[in-house]
């Protein structure tokens, strides 16, 4: 089978005798494996009607027909706050449900294909965080789950008392590439909260002489909790924040510091480790992300405020074409307990339009 073929789309009800056979052919198998995961009367016809209309159910197809049913859903679902207190963190999440792969593509990897497709509907939502459960005698499932990365959390009790295992796994956002040397951005999730504590502790001297909230991060669940509040804002309201990254080594961070969405304006903040910086990555990032924010955020104005004595700061916004506009007297109190002038940038979507030309060397286009 060739796989660069294969479409995810959402099913219609025109696609329901298709899905139908699948899932019969799906109970056919279970109870040849004497699998108690479904039976003659789930899924149901009626449920499967209501999937379709609820808009979650989505087919893995090629050409010549349906590969996969599952439904992909980001709603709650309430069994899993039996256990709450167990999962790695509150924040919304995807979930599959009645997934079946036709017997036609059985041992062809069409499962982890669906998966997989789940997990991008995750990103272009941007949700980190993927459950499912599972029937204990549902071994392909299981494998599965093994195979891609979910962790155990517990055991959720369905409907006449049915016991299912509970996994989740973390979904890593896409990473971006922007300028030369393999450096890459990608959103910032929950389970980096132990790799920028360390990063912050490491370097707490250096950081501390211009980022006054370096003093406030003293342990990990510190940096978690203020991943989770950032998070858990609409995706498409919410303050982006990006890792800096050279292969699997973290570089620094870099983000909407604030947003103003009534005006159409936003602030960008950055940092680097010390190990990376002359490189010209807070440069390349920079002008990425005004390219993503004027082009997909409709953003009319970007702004960048640096302390007027951290020279390197200042070069960025000027290197890119961005006006000073002028000083915030004593606009920031600095760990040391004295206070520092801040110079304000900004940068507008009119003259982006002007200079735009001459982004591309800093970066590739974001998707």
């Amino acid at each position: 089978m060739q796989t660069d073929i294969l479409s995810f789309r959402k099913a219609t009800p025109a696609d329901f005798d298709a899905i139908w056979e699948i899932l019969l052919m799906a109970k056919a198998q279970m109870k040849r494996l004497n699998s108690t995961q479904w039976s003659e009367d789930y899924p149901s016809r009626e449920l499967i009607e209501a999937d379709i209309e609820s808009g979650e159910a989505y087919l893995l197809c090629e050409p010549s027909g349906i590969i996969a049913y599952g439904v992909v859903s980001a709603k709650e679902e309430p069994a899993y706050n039996q256990i709450k207190d167990k999962w790695s963190n509150d924040l919304p999440y995807i979930v599959v449900h009645r997934m079946a792969v036709s017997d036609r593509y059985k041992k062809q990897g069409m499962a982890r294909r669906f998966m997989e497709q789940a997990e991008q509907v995750a990103r272009s939502r941007g949700i980190s965080n993927f459950r499912v459960d599972t029937k204990y005698d549902n071994l392909y499932m299981q494998q599965l789950l093994k195979k891609t990365g979910f962790r155990y959390v517990g055991e959720v009790i369905y409907r006449e008392d049915q016991f299912r295992d509970a996994f989740e796994k973390t979904i890593l956002p896409e990473r971006l590439t922007f300028g030369p040397g393999g450096f890459t951005l990608r959103e910032v999730t929950c389970e980096d909260a132990e790799t920028i504590f360390r990063a912050v502790d490491q370097y707490r001297d250096d950081l501390r002489t211009w980022l006054p909230f370096v003093d406030r991060i003293q342990d990990a669940n510190t940096e978690k909790l203020f991943i989770i509040h950032l998070l858990k804002t609409p995706y498409k309201t919410r303050n982006l924040v990006f890792l800096i990254e050279k292969g699997d080594e973290f570089c620094g961070l870099i983000g909407i510091a604030s947003s103003d969405v009534l005006n159409h304006r936003l602030e960008l903040g950055y940092w680097l480790l010390p190990p990376w910086r002359g490189k010209g990555l807070i440069t390349g990032a920079v002008a990425f992300l005004c390219r993503m924010a004027f082009e997909k955020r409709q953003i009319n104005r970007i702004q960048i405020r640096c302390a007027v004595a951290n020279q390197t700061s200042n070069a960025v916004p000027l290197r890119l074409g961005f006006t000073a506009e002028g000083i915030e007297r004593d606009g920031e109190l600095l760990a040391s307990g004295e206070y520092t002038d801040i110079r304000v940038y900004s940068l507008l979507k009119k003259e982006w339009e002007a200079l735009k030309t001459e982004f591309p060397k800093f970066g590739s286009d974001p998707e």
